[in-house]
């Protein structure tokens, strides 16, 4: 299983043309050998305690 990360930023300012970003978070894509996505994780730092998963729609969620 492959995993991919981003980094959740959030712009915290500019100055002389500058744009100043802080770090929120971050996303980790994991997916199967066939490249389909298996989960999602978000760990963001307004909720430092909380693991917070997203998964892919089911079939039966698509046909409602």
């Amino acid at each position: 299983m492959a995993s991919q990360n981003f980094t959740l930023k959030v712009k915290a300012g500019e100055k002389d043309g500058t744009t100043f970003w802080d770090r929120c978070g971050v996303v980790f894509v994991n997916t199967n050998e066939a490249g389909e996505i298996t989960s999602i994780s978000v760990r963001h730092n307004m909720f430092p305690n909380v693991d917070m998963v997203a998964f892919p729609r089911r079939e039966k969620d698509e046909q409602e």
